[in-house]
């Protein structure tokens, strides 16, 4: 009797909420003929453009295979057998008869939107019986279903709602919340989702399928709906109104896949790469939006907003244990601009054995240029190489011994940029070579010049330094002017063309980077002559990470001149840095991180046993803290007295950096290299 009072009351608290929206009804999705037109339009300019030269025949099952996997991700909602007979569908028909493909995709859809109710309908039901429902079971579902095959039957998938649901109770409760709150919380996270997604539209479904196209292509390779055009042109506008971060989504998850240099969200340090959006609110007043499932370009819109207003994110952190681990975040919107993207100088003071040397370091966030006042050839145009350059000049006059330049994060930009500053450290000469879709091949460089700085050089980069930032340091390398110090770079060795089509562009690869040494730096990107260990786990990040990226491979050498060897081999550089590193607090404390993280990882299921889960929670945030604090009481700092503590720490500038502890130790490295290399250098600067 007891537990049918309880039930009765649960779902009166429910019921109001789940009741009042409308069950969803089929909707008149459906396409045009200008739709099927715009389809052969995308496929044309793809097939006789992109570099790959791969016919549509060949890649439709794989589109329609995106397709899928971009409105099921979790595999979820559809069988393996239904998807096997989806893509031997699609293999029997004609590549060019796009209004059966078409037919193909809504069909495909519409089950979608059919399974989506039931799936809906099932969470209500469970609910209203939160407090009948099994959290002792003994079950375990699996973290990552992104590789494995499909659910065989409805059965089955009806099972998988289930455990997804009661893991949802699980994770909340550990987190503090009695199972009314739990329920509630889940309820409306629920109904948001299934509001955003009745409001689906035809061209929602046309953006989906036109993107799954270009992407079967290659990883960069887009359709952009009328809508979207908006969000692009406003993108590469210099004077950006936002937060400064590019997002990413897997179709569950708006993930933070950069910050913009010198915008909001990196000057702030409340946001990292890899960080989950799940909610958005214009103030503290206002009730977050759930964003779980959205669009992107939506979620954008939700973000974006006039300069010197706020915007309230709650994210899920990427150190969270779980995604129940949510925070929420204020960040003030501004104008992201060239000067916020500007070159910067430091100059670092080592002592190395007898002599006290200055190395130079300039900060370089991105390859700009203000191609406005460049195309109207006005004479004193910023960017990336003149700033450079300046900032050389006045470091030279401080009596440089070395210089660093720093490309950590460093996602690429102008390709006449990344030339002109190889410019400046190698004189003339080619600095990369381009491959076209047509197969021909040319060297980018200037034919004459001299070098404005012929002094000791490093080139600091991590695997966030892309494209542009690869052929500066592939460049040094090949050269044998400097060292390259960090870890492997992104592989971003590709350049992307924007067309215009009927209605929207479209965006494709059309040619291809190679070193001077005829290695591509596409997938494999630059190894550096030195490994500095790096904070975050690189191996989750990259260019082979992407799905249909473009393979490694290698064309013909060009001749270059070879500057000085390095007489200090890059071996006993690397042993001094080890046994320097060895006694670093910040290095062996992220390297520790690193390796509980990864046994993290490894754990692949999760219990659906609330005693069992607890239990585990309990030992990972007891790990988790003691490492926090075994490193703060070694650099005399203070300890966190508990985990929720530690979850709700503010960024403090004046406590130790771990990006700050690298760049010095490239500088160490450096002056290593300078004190074995460049004797005459070392004896005009000894101490006294």
């Amino acid at each position: 009797m007891k537990n049918s009072v309880n039930k009765a009351l649960i779902f009166l608290v429910v019921s109001c909420t789940l009741f009042s929206l409308p069950i969803l009804t089929e909707k008149s999705l459906h396409f045009s003929e200008k739709d099927v037109e715009l389809s052969s339009e995308i496929i044309g300019i793809l097939e006789n453009n992109h570099y790959s030269k791969k016919k549509y025949d060949s890649v439709k099952e794989e589109a329609l295979k995106e397709f899928i996997e971009r409105i099921d991700p979790n595999k979820s909602i559809f069988l393996e057998k239904e998807v096997i007979s989806y893509l031997e569908e699609e293999k029997l028909l004609s590549p060019y008869d796009q209004k059966n493909s078409l037919e193909n995709a809504y069909k495909i859809f519409h089950l979608y939107q059919s399974r989506y109710q039931d799936r809906y309908d099932l969470q209500k039901k469970l609910l209203s019986e939160i407090k009948l429902m099994d959290l002792k079971q003994d079950r375990k579902i699996l973290k990552d279903r992104s590789k494995i095959k499909r659910p065989n039957t409805l059965e089955s998938v009806t099972q998988l709602w289930e455990d997804n649901l009661v893991n949802d109770v699980i994770q909340l409760s550990l987190n503090g919340n009695n199972l009314d709150e739990t329920g509630n919380k889940i309820i409306k996270k629920i109904n948001n989702q299934f509001n955003y997604f009745k409001q689906t539209k035809s061209e929602d479904v046309l953006d989906l399928y036109f993107n799954s196209i270009a992407r079967s292509y290659g990883p960069h390779s887009d359709y952009m709906s009328p809508k979207r055009v908006e969000d692009f042109d406003i993108g590469m506008k210099l004077s950006l109104e936002g937060i400064g971060a590019l997002l990413t989504s897997d179709g569950l998850y708006t993930t933070i896949a950069s910050l913009v240099p010198g915008g909001p969200a990196e000057k702030s340090n409340k946001l990292k790469p890899n960080d989950k959006i799940v909610g958005v609110a214009q103030s503290k007043e206002e009730t977050i939006t759930d964003v779980i499932g959205w669009r992107i370009d939506d979620v954008v819109r939700l973000i974006r907003g006039p300069k010197e207003t706020k915007v309230q994110l709650e994210i899920i952190p990427s150190t969270s244990l779980d995604d129940s681990q949510t925070k929420v975040i204020e960040i003030t919107r501004g104008i992201v601009n060239l000067e916020d993207q500007a070159a910067e100088k430091r100059i670092i003071n080592i002592q190395n054995e007898n002599a006290e040397l200055k190395v130079g370091v300039i900060e370089l966030p991105a390859f700009y240029m203000d191609f406005d006042a460049y195309q109207k050839r006005q004479y004193n145009y910023r960017s990336s190489s003149k700033d450079v350059k300046k900032l050389i000049h006045s470091m030279k006059e401080e009596g440089i011994d070395g210089l660093i330049i720093d490309l950590r994060n460093n996602g690429g930009g102008s390709l006449m940029e990344a030339n002109s500053l190889a410019h400046l450290f190698l004189g003339g000469g080619v600095k990369v070579q381009v491959k076209t879709s047509s197969g021909s091949i040319h060297g980018l460089g200037e034919r004459r010049g001299y070098q404005f700085y012929d002094g000791p050089l490093v080139v600091l980069v991590n695997q966030f330094s892309a494209s542009a930032s690869e052929i500066l340091a592939g460049a040094v390398q090949d050269y044998n002017r400097g060292l390259v110090l960090g870890t492997d770079t992104f592989g971003k060795g590709t350049v992307q063309k924007v067309e215009d089509v009927s209605r929207g562009k479209i965006k494709f690869t059309e040619s291809k980077f190679y070193r001077v040494s005829g290695k591509s730096t596409q997938n494999k990107g630059v190894s550096p002559d030195v490994y500095l260990p790096s904070p975050i786990d690189t191996d989750e990040f990259g260019e082979e990470k992407l799905p249909g990226a473009l393979k490694y491979d290698i064309v013909a050498e060009t001749k270059v001149k070879n500057f000085r060897r390095i007489k200090f081999s890059k071996e006993e550089l690397a042993l001094k840095h080890k046994i320097r590193t060895k006694k670093s607090i910040l290095f062996n404390h992220y390297k520790t991180l690193k390796e509980w993280r990864k046994a993290q990882k490894e754990e692949l299921f999760l219990d659906l046993n609330i005693d069992k889960r607890k239990v585990k929670k309990e030992k990972a945030e007891f790990e988790l803290l003691t490492i926090q604090n075994d490193t703060r009481t070694k650099l005399g700092l203070s300890v966190f007295d508990s985990y929720q503590a530690f979850l709700d720490r503010e960024e403090n500038p004046d406590e130790p950096d771990i990006d700050d502890e690298i760049l010095f130790e490239a500088a160490n490295v450096l002056s290593d290299f300078i004190v074995h290399s460049y004797k005459p250098i070392v004896s005009m600067n000894k101490a006294s």
